[in-house]
């Protein structure tokens, strides 16, 4: 059961996205429920027909979030095995133009926010439940216009989608493709490789696309059953406030620098 949650980890990491749970074996099959923020429309003309290519939906997505020239980014992942569960949340917001971004991600107790400046020199703040800080210079830092397209391309090409109609996210007009089922999975795609199918219990993944292009929301659900027990994630992103998120340095950038040693990714407790 171990290696069972390492692969659904793995999956986690393909996108920061997700859709609803469900059990028991069969084909993988689940049926798709509209995710929160999201009501049925009558179905139009498909932006894309199908099968859809990734590196067009990521291409034309890209070009929508460069004109806007900001936008926030949210992600939601929850894992279970057993009777065990983790949960977590990140918003990203960041400037295309300019390259920076910050983001804010809670889970198991921690909370950890980020900044990157737009040449790249950025700070981490980590908050723990005992109430100690910690700040580190990140070794590694992306940039917005890469952010902006995530894993979209990746995403779209690991599975196989149908076009169902359009529906309203946060009062967005998308047109909704899903994939659902085992059959619909590309296993070869990164991230699914080592994924024994026949533990699979249920499967789905959703794109929600503006009539201009932008992915406006996506993710998928996986649920497995072996050696008698269950695992499952589902994972969900949404990009919102497109040409209205403001990316500033947040206020305890002065006490990161104060508590780092600027291109190294040494670090030094500090009180709440």
């Amino acid at each position: 059961m171990r290696r069972t949650i390492a692969t659904v980890a793995v999956v986690a990491l393909v996108v920061l996205a997700g859709c609803s749970a469900g059990g028991g074996g069969g084909d993988g099959t689940t049926t798709q429920a509209a995710p929160n923020g999201t009501t049925a429309s009558d179905a139009g003309d498909a932006i894309y027909e199908t099968p859809l290519d990734g590196a067009t939906v990521a291409e034309n997505h890209e070009s929508v979030v460069a004109d806007a020239t900001t936008f926030t980014l949210v992600s939601t992942s929850n894992q279970s095995q057993g009777n065990q569960s983790v949960s977590s949340e990140s918003t990203l917001r960041a400037d295309f133009d300019s390259g920076a971004y910050s983001s804010v991600q809670q889970s198991r107790g921690r909370t950890v926010e980020q900044f990157v400046f737009g040449n790249g020199s950025g700070y981490q703040r980590f908050e723990f439940s005992t109430g100690d800080v910690r700040y580190t210079v990140p070794q590694q830092t992306a940039n917005a216009s890469v952010i902006a397209g995530g894993q979209i391309a990746s995403f779209v090409d690991a599975f196989e989608y149908e076009y169902v109609g359009t529906e309203t996210v946060d009062g967005t007009d998308t047109h909704v493709y899903e994939a659902s089922g085992v059959s619909d999975l590309n296993e070869s795609a990164p991230g699914f490789s080592g994924l024994d199918t026949e533990n699979v219990s249920n499967l789905g993944a959703t794109l929600y696309i503006t009539e201009d292009g932008l992915v406006k929301q996506f993710g998928y659900e996986l649920g497995l059953e072996t050696e008698g027990q269950s695992a499952s994630i589902a994972v969900t992103q949404q990009y919102t406030d497109l040409g209205e998120t403001t990316v500033e340095p947040p206020a305890w950038i002065g006490e990161a620098r104060a508590n780092t040693s600027d291109g190294s990714a040494t670090t030094t407790s500090a009180s709440a």
